[in-house]
């Protein structure tokens, strides 16, 4: 003879779910800046939790009731990247139009096929023998690229060459 036994909890599951860190003060509604030391806590709202995010100048004016509270601090906010897709895809067809046998130009020309597989340009269609099969969505032909052995520190060199040339730096938004 098996039983079944179920519980029901007391509360509900939704009196505990609690939000994320907000970006912007709860009361004054300021965005918070990039590394930003503020007051988070728990208010108690009818019958539930729910989270409150308020910036120094509100909570020495006016500090909020809250069931519990605590100093944090905003993570740091990393400047956006925009990548010119259109140029990496200019480039790779000038690599790939005009062959080297240059090892430094036959491993940008790999990383450069990798690079843009992540950004859907071209498809990976498998290795053989040394050789990375490369499909190009812009012409639907396929082209065979040397897979060089590249050591972690040419590749962290050879990355940051590429970073340069194909993204655009833009500062955060100002506070």
């Amino acid at each position: 003879m098996s039983a079944t036994m179920t519980t029901t909890p007391s509360a509900s599951q939704d009196e505990w779910k609690i939000q994320k860190r907000a970006k912007a003060c709860s009361l004054c509604v300021r965005a918070f800046r990039s590394e930003e030391e503020h007051y988070s806590g728990i208010a108690r709202v009818e019958a539930r939790f729910e989270r409150r995010d308020v910036c120094l100048p509100c909570w020495n004016e006016r500090k909020p009731e809250l069931f519990s509270f605590w100093k944090t601090r905003m993570p740091k906010i990393e400047q956006k990247r925009f990548e010119d897709v259109a140029a990496m895809v200019e480039f790779f067809k000038k690599l790939v139009e005009t062959p080297s046998e240059d090892p430094v130009r036959v491993k940008i020309t790999y990383l450069m096929a990798l690079l843009l597989s992540r950004k859907r340009r071209v498809r990976l269609a498998g290795s053989k023998d040394g050789k990375l099969r490369v499909e190009k969505t812009w012409d639907g032909e396929a082209v065979e690229l040397a897979e060089p052995v590249i050591g972690d520190a040419e590749l962290a060199e050879l990355r940051a060459q590429m970073e340069a040339i194909f993204t655009s730096e833009f500062a955060a938004p100002p506070a």
